[in-house]
């Protein structure tokens, strides 16, 4: 059976959750393709309202097996707090079961939330989600399949905390990462995900060509790419179609369906253009019967008019066979 992805056509914050966990139902594998704990959906289950901003939306679904993909960057504590929630609640732990890391996904250290909280900007989550990524791009990132290289290396952290402090003095920032503590970090990371870590891409094209339903989880929006949005106001990563195979790692040709989510009007979070928004009471109801309050910073969203130019532009970029 083909893929399937499901994209924000807006800026974000449109509900892709809610249908992933709806159409999950009939999937085994829920994917998550790109960004990380700057994205976020609300789960809830009774009266427990749990909030993820990594694991994929298909963790309400036991059949469903769930994967942080090849293009995505993890924060470790983000989401051993999320699996930890999720066991309280559940009594079940996905960890090597039904969860699994790619060997290719970067990890988020303590030091890139420190350099993204220089921004005073571009309006960001402060999650460290632009310095990974920037890391990556410059190849001297770490990514889960080098924990086992690294972990008890000593030149290698004697060598990475004098690049992050280096880098930390250049931004204007007074913190300083220390060299111990760096270490006792990857041991961490190591120990705590070693049983997940796992050639992610692989397992998704056997389990295509098996015939299994695989959906691909966008995060954020359309007009938030970083190549077809509203630069610079954008995250750090490739939002849209064509990168939703690429950062899970099987090829294009999988995929047979594309639905674009859209609201009725149209939200933002942050600094940028945004045409139709509206600046008074009109966008005060919409945001207090919406609910609009981001569930990642928490931040109020900027509301206005349904833009028909964004959804014509997002159409165009990713091809929507349905919305």
């Amino acid at each position: 059976m083909p893929a399937t992805v499901v994209l924000g056509a807006q800026w974000g914050d449109e509900g892709k959750g809610k249908l992933v966990d709806r159409i999950a139902e009939q999937a085994t594998w829920v994917v998550r393709f790109q960004g990380g704990n700057n994205a976020g959906h609300t789960v809830v289950l009774g009266e427990q309202v749990l909030k993820f901003h990594l694991l994929p939306s298909g963790i309400t679904r036991k059949e469903c097996n769930l994967i942080l993909g090849d293009g995505m960057v993890v924060d470790p504590w983000v989401l051993d707090k999320e699996l930890n929630g999720w066991k309280a609640s559940t009594d079940e732990d996905p960890r090597g079961e039904r969860l699994f890391i790619s060997e290719r996904a970067h990890i988020i250290l303590p030091y890139h939330c420190i350099l993204d909280g220089q921004d005073k900007k571009i309006g960001t989550t402060g999650r460290g989600i632009g310095p990974t990524y920037a890391d990556k791009i410059n190849r001297i990132g770490l990514r889960f399949g080098d924990l086992s290289e690294v972990d008890g290396d000593s030149n290698w952290m004697e060598t990475t905390t004098a690049r992050m402090n280096a880098s930390l003095e250049a931004a204007g920032c007074k913190d300083r990462i220390e060299q111990s503590k760096l270490a006792e970090d990857i041991a961490w990371i190591h120990a705590t995900y070693a049983q997940s870590i796992a050639n992610t891409g692989l397992m998704l094209d056997n389990a295509l060509k098996l015939g299994e339903h695989v959906i691909l989880e966008g995060a954020q929006g359309c007009l938030l790419d970083i190549d077809q949005g509203t630069f610079p106001y954008v995250t750090s990563s490739v939002t849209s179609r064509g990168n939703a195979g690429h950062g899970a790692g099987i090829h294009p040709g999988h995929v047979n369906e594309v639905i674009g989510i859209t609201k009725a009007y149209i939200t933002r979070v942050g600094h940028g253009a945004m045409p139709t928004e509206l600046e008074d009471e009109v966008g005060d109801h919409l945001g207090t019967v919406g609910h609009e309050f981001g569930t990642t910073t928490g931040r109020k969203r900027r509301c206005g008019w349904f833009d028909a130019v964004v959804m014509r532009h997002a159409h165009r970029v990713n091809g929507f066979t349905g919305l």
